[in-house]
C-alpha cells in the first residue's frame, strides 16, 4: 500500500491522521509480535472512532497493510520500505511525514519494551538514530543536495528498523537455556 492508497483510505473513514505517523507506529508494533492483529484493529477502531459500517469496509485493508508490513519486516532481502509521500511531493511534505514516521516508529516499539529485553549496542545506535531523525526539521532548500540527504536519511532509517526487527525477533525465537 503507497502512502497515497492509505490516505484515501483514512479520507474516506473521515480520519485526519498523516499516513506516515499510523504505519511508524503499527511498524515499531509490529517488532515485538506478529499476533496482535486482532487487538490492533479493535484499538485503532476506537482510536479513529470508527463505525462498524464503515470499519468493515476498512478492516480488509488494514489486514493486508498490517500483513504486508510484516513480511517485508521478515524478508531476508531487506525489502521493508517506510511509507511516505511519493517522490513528487515537495521534499518539505516528505521530510514531515519522515520526522512523523520515525517518531511514531519509537513509540509503537516502546510499546513492546519489557524489562527482560535487553538491546545490543548495534541496535541502540539504530533505535537512538531513528530517535533524533523524528526531530528532523522539515524546512528544506529544495535542491539536489537537500534530496540527496532525504533519500540517505531514509536509507538509514530503513537499515535501522531491519536491524531492530532482527535483533528483537531473533532473541524472541532462540531457545531458552
Amino acid at each position: 500500500m503507497t502512502f497515497e492508497e492509505l490516505e484515501d483510505l483514512f479520507l474516506s473513514l473521515e480520519i485526519n491522521l498523516n499516513p506516515s505517523t499510523f504505519h511508524g507506529l503499527l511498524c515499531g508494533q509490529l517488532c515485538w509480535n506478529d499476533e496482535k492483529i486482532d487487538s490492533f484493529m479493535t484499538e485503532s477502531a476506537d482510536i479513529f472512532s470508527i463505525s462498524s459500517d464503515r470499519g468493515m469496509d476498512a478492516d480488509q485493508s488494514l489486514r493486508e497493510l498490517y500483513d504486508e508490513i510484516y513480511l517485508n519486516l521478515k524478508n531476508s532481502n531487506f525489502t521493508f520500505q517506510p511509507i511516505l509521500p511519493c517522490d513528487d511531493a515537495p521534499l518539505s511534505e516528505r521530510l514531515e511525514s519522515f520526522g512523523y514516521w520515525c517518531s511514531n516508529f519509537v513509540s509503537g516499539l516502546a510499546d513492546g519494551i519489557t524489562g527482560q529485553f535487553s538491546f545490543t549496542q548495534e541496535s541502540k545506535e539504530a533505535l537512538s538514530d531513528l530517535s533524533a531523525m523524528g526531530q528532523v526539521s522539515d524546512e528544506s532548500n529544495e535542491d539536489d543536495d537537500d534530496e540527496r540527504l532525504y533519500y540517505e536519511l531514509v536509507e538509514h532509517a530503513r537499515l535501522s528498523v531491519q536491524i531492530i526487527f532482527s535483533e528483537i525477533n531473533t532473541s524472541i525465537n532462540e531457545p531458552l537455556s
